[in-house]
C-alpha cells in the first residue's frame, strides 16, 4: 500500500477494468467515454456451483472439492459537476462439500473526489477487506458506469499498488486502509499532488506478524503538450511490526511520464530508485533498488484493455522487505447488448529478505476468465474459469484449477 502509483495494478482479477469506466484516461487527458450516470445504485445477487482442485494452496494430497457459492455486490455512487462519491461492497460465502466447510471473503471500499475550487481537487478513500488464500484476487468485480472525474487537467490521484502481497496466500488476511490528499493546479500547465494515509494488516496465522504502515507521496507534473506530461514524485512509507520493536522505512524517488497515444490509447510510466532501511533487534540494514511502473491502456465505450509491468519494494509480514516484480494484462469487452467477457493474466515474482530466513523467492501465476450473458433485463448467467500456481522456495502447493456456473440477478438501477 505504501508504494504509490498512478494506475491500479491489474495483478488482481477484481481490477480487470477501472472502477470509473467513463473517466479520463490514466494520462489525465480526455478519452472516449461510455454513457455516464451521476447517480447509480444497484445490488447484484449471484449464486453458482463449481469445482476447485486446490482452493487454499495445500500440499500433497487430494484437495479438490465441489462447492456452492453465493455472493452480493452492491454499488452506490452519486455526484455532480464538482465531484463524485462512491461506495462499493462485496461479500461471498462458499460451501465446500468436503472437510473445508463454509468459507467467506469480503471487500468494502469508499472513494470521493471533490473540486474545492478552480485549482484544487481533494480526494480520499477508505477500505476494509478479508481475504483467504488469495481468493479475493481471483474474482472479477468490475463496476462500470461510475461518475466522471471533474477536472481532467489535473493529474490522476495516487492509488496504492494492488498486487497480492506475498503472505496473502497463507491463511486468512484482513486489511484496513485509508488515504486522503489534494491535486493543486499551480499554473495552466503545471500541478502538484500530495497525499498520505495508513494501513493495517493482520492475520489469523500466529506465525505471521501484524503490521501498520503510514505513507505519503508528493508529485509534480508539467504538461509539455496537449498529449504529453512529465513530472517527478517522491513517496515514503514507514512500517512498525507487532510483537517486536522492528521497523522498516522505504523512500522512492521517480520521474514520471504520461502520454495520450491516440483518442483511445494512453501510456503511463515511472522510473526511479528505492532506498530502504530496516531496524531490527539483531542489527540494522540498508539497500538500494530499481523501481518502475509502466502501463498501456485502451478505452472505448465497449472495451477496456490494460497491460502493466512494475517493480517496487514494500515491507510485509515476517518483518521482511519484499521486492515485487509483476507483469499482467486485463481485458473487459461488451460483445453486444447481451454478452460480455473479462480476462486477466498475471505473473508476480517476490524476493524477500527475512529476519531469520534469507533469499526466499516466490512466483505466482494467475489466468482467469469470465463470460456473462443476459437472460432478461435483470437476470444473467455465465461461467468463470481460472488457474493459479504458487511456486516458491521449498515445496510447492498443488495447482488450483477452478470453474463455476452462475446466475445473477440485479436489484436497483439497470
Amino acid at each position: 500500500m505504501g508504494a504509490a502509483a498512478f494506475y491500479v495494478s491489474p495483478a488482481a482479477a477484481q481490477e480487470t477494468a477501472p472502477t470509473d469506466s467513463s473517466s479520463t484516461t490514466a494520462s489525465g487527458f480526455n478519452a472516449p467515454t461510455a454513457p455516464n450516470r451521476t447517480n447509480l445504485t444497484y445490488l447484484d445477487l449471484t449464486a453458482g456451483v463449481g469445482y476447485s482442485t486446490n482452493p487454499f494452496f495445500e500440499f500433497n494430497g487430494s484437495n479438490g472439492s465441489a462447492f456452492g457459492r453465493a455472493s452480493a455486490r452492491g454499488v452506490h455512487s452519486w455526484g455532480n459537476d464538482r465531484g463524485r462519491t462512491s461506495i462499493t461492497g462485496f461479500v461471498e460465502g462458499t460451501t465446500y462439500f468436503n472437510d473445508y466447510g463454509v468459507k467467506s471473503i469480503f471487500q468494502v471500499t469508499g472513494d470521493t473526489q471533490q473540486k474545492l475550487s478552480e485549482t484544487v481537487t481533494a480526494f480520499g478513500s477508505l477500505g476494509f477487506s478479508g481475504d483467504l488464500s488469495g481468493q479475493l484476487g481471483n474474482r472479477f468485480l468490475y463496476t462500470p458506469g461510475q461518475i466522471i472525474v471533474p477536472d481532467p487537467s489535473l493529474p490522476p490521484t495516487p492509488i496504492p499498488v494492488q498486487d497480492p502481497t506475498l503472505f496473502s496466500f497463507t491463511g486468512r488476511q484482513y486489511q484496513l486502509y485509508g488515504q486522503a490528499g489534494a491535486s493543486i493546479r499551480t499554473s495552466l500547465r503545471s500541478s502538484v499532488t500530495v497525499s498520505g494515509g495508513a494501513q493495517h494488516l493482520f492475520y489469523t496465522d500466529k506465525l505471521l506478524d501484524d503490521y501498520t504502515t503510514v505513507f505519503g507521496t508528493a508529485a509534480y507534473s508539467h504538461q509539455l503538450s496537449q498529449r504529453t506530461s512529465i513530472g517527478v514524485s517522491v513517496g515514503a512509507h514507514h512500517t512498525n511490526y507487532n510483537r517486536s520493536s522492528d521497523s522498516a522505512t522505504i523512500v522512492n524517488a521517480a520521474v514520471t511520464a504520461r502520454l495520450l497515444l491516440s483518442e483511445s490509447w494512453d501510456a503511463n510510466g515511472s522510473l526511479g530508485v528505492s532506498f530502504s532501511s530496516f531496524d531490527r533487534l539483531t542489527g540494522n540494514g540498508h539497500s538500494t533498488n530499481l523501481s518502475f511502473d509502466g502501463s498501456v491502456c485502451h478505452t472505448s465505450p465497449t472495451e477496456r484493455f490494460c497491460g502493466r509491468v512494475a517493480r517496487y519494494m514494500e515491507s510485509q509480514s515476517q518483518n521482511s522487505l519484499v521486492t515485487t516484480n509483476s507483469i499482467g494484462v486485463n481485458w473487459f469487452k461488451i460483445l453486444d447488448d447481451k454478452q460480455s467477457v473479462q480476462l486477466a493474466a498475471n505473473y508476480i515474482h517476490y524476493s524477500s529478505d527475512f529476519r531469520i530466513l534469507t533469499d526466499l523467492k516466490s512466483n505466482y501465476f494467475n489466468l482467469a476468465g469470465s463470460y456473462s450473458r443476459k437472460i432478461g433485463n435483470r437476470l444473467s448467467g455465465g461461467v468463470d474459469l481460472s488457474v493459479r500456481k504458487l511456486a516458491q522456495t521449498g515445496p510447492d502447493p498443488d495447482v488450483d484449477f477452478s470453474g463455476s456456473l452462475f446466475v445473477r440477478y440485479r436489484l436497483g438501477d439497470l
